[in-house]
């Protein structure tokens, strides 16, 4: 092993330059940091002193990144991450190692799988912290090779070898509709009595597999529909759902957040489906997350008539 040496820069500073980055203002980010902004410029030109490089193009009324400071930018965020599992697995030492787990949750399993293994999990760990994050099944697999997450619960399988998946369940999508809609007496709704109306849609490339399934079911009734809007977070969908801008396709086991007078649909002929996964990076060594992998796929196996034949955990 090569000899360790000092660096003539600091974490604070590249924590400043991280914050002038993302902010695009010194102002604002010596405000966010409660530091005065002279000492803030100081940090960053000793930084740049240290680097040999200019991170800014400090043009007249405009704050621009160069391309190290680019460079530098895009890599602080792993290196961040990497400084805070250092910190939990040194203060976790004596208990068996670090009681911080950070979870990619799609929303879909929040109440059926993760929330029950996190239950259990508390009896061993009494101390654990948990971070959540919401992202497309793309964007957990990019946080989990970037290791900003320890796991996540995304709709799509990764394609990768870098990453290990399980599936835990094949979930039925259903229809949300506003008050008063001249459908909501019915428990069941067909595609061909949907023909005109506007429909809220995921985009796309959150999930292309679903996506196009919706959009399949919809010709195979003999319509193509009209997508008024397309967005990701389901509270917000069924808000709007809720003022009367359209429908709207939500999981089954997410019924739960229809509100404002809205009101939950099983769809027929055909019923589109989502599968769900548990994924993670490979050979975890976290005991925590060794843990709470097993956890997860005990209780899938034992969720409702949906899940599918699952593999031992191992």
């Amino acid at each position: 092993m090569k000899p360790f040496c000092y660096h003539s820069f600091d974490l604070r500073q590249l924590v400043s330059f991280a914050e002038i980055a993302r902010a695009g203002s010194f102002r604002q980010a010596a405000k966010t940091l409660h530091i005065a902004q002279p000492a803030l410029s100081r940090q960053i030109k000793q930084l740049e002193a240290a680097l040999g490089i200019c991170l800014f193009d400090r043009a007249p009324r405009r704050l621009h990144l160069t391309i190290e400071g680019r460079e530098l930018a895009a890599r602080l965020p792993a290196l961040f991450s990497q400084v805070e599992q250092l910190t939990d697995a040194v203060r976790g030492a004596n208990a068996g190692g670090t009681s911080h787990l950070r979870i990619g949750d799609g929303g879909a399993l929040t109440t059926e799988v993760i929330a029950p293994a996190l239950r259990r999990l508390r009896h061993e760990w009494p101390n654990l912290r948990l971070s959540t994050v919401h992202n497309t099944s793309e964007g957990f697999f990019q946080d989990l090779l970037e290791n900003r997450i320890d796991c996540a619960f995304p709709a799509l399988e990764p394609k990768g070898s870098e990453l290990i998946s399980h599936k835990l369940s094949r979930l039925e999508i259903g229809l949300v509709l506003p008050p008063g809609h001249r459908l909501a007496g019915r428990s069941e709704i067909r595609f061909e009595q949907l023909r005109n109306e506007r429909w809220i849609l995921p985009p796309r490339d959150a999930n292309p597999v679903l996506y196009d399934e919706l959009i399949s079911c919809c010709h195979k009734a003999g319509f193509t529909p009209d997508v008024i809007a397309e967005m990701t977070q389901r509270p917000r969908v069924v808000a709007q759902v809720a003022c009367g801008i359209g429908i709207a396709t939500l999981v089954k086991t997410m019924a739960h957040l229809c509100i404002g007078g809205t009101t939950f649909h099983r769809l027929i002929r055909p019923t589109p489906m989502l599968d769900c996964y548990l994924v993670y990076r490979k050979n975890p060594s976290s005991p925590l997350l060794k843990c709470f992998i097993s956890a997860c796929l005990e209780l899938a196996r034992n969720f409702g008539k949906e899940t599918i034949k699952l593999p031992k955990p191992g």
